[in-house]
């Protein structure tokens, strides 16, 4: 019917016309894509910043790359304890996060004891404390392994 030329220049019409919908498509794509991943990092930092969170963490079987973020998370947002009460509710979860660490299966001992050190020298008016918390803790994991 038509020549040959002619539906190439209308296909190529078409192409022209549709390219500046594509390309707001794509962007639009690109920009969902970004929007998700900043929210969820968003929402990642927000866990970390929850000290149940972070113990609750602890309580199952981590990797070690999580082990390690999670440690990161307490001594970046928890570990000066600063002018806390020993009876307030911050101070009862950053002891819980302590003995959650020093039980935590994932964890070697040796890399428990260093990182009791660390938690030490930072509060070092806590360190009865601290290293009953782990004492404590790290019995209570050798009876375990004991009774498996």
């Amino acid at each position: 019917m038509y020549s040959l030329d002619f539906y190439i220049f209308i296909w190529c019409l078409l192409f022209i016309a549709l390219l500046p919908f594509m390309i707001l498509c794509i962007i639009f794509v690109i920009y969902e894509k970004i929007k998700n991943s900043l929210e969820y990092q968003k929402n990642r930092e927000a866990k970390f910043r929850n000290i149940d969170y972070l113990i609750s963490v602890l309580k199952g079987t981590p990797s070690t790359e999580v082990t390690q973020e999670i440690l990161d998370a307490f001594t970046t947002h928890f570990m000066p304890f600063g002018d806390i009460s020993k009876e307030s509710k911050e101070y009862q979860g950053r002891m819980d996060f302590i003995s959650a660490f020093a039980l935590c299966s994932s964890i070697d001992i040796d890399n428990v004891v260093r990182h009791r050190e660390e938690f030490v020298k930072s509060n070092p008016n806590f360190k009865k404390e601290i290293e009953t918390a782990i004492g404590s803790a790290l019995k209570t994991r050798e009876s375990e392994k004991k009774k498996k």
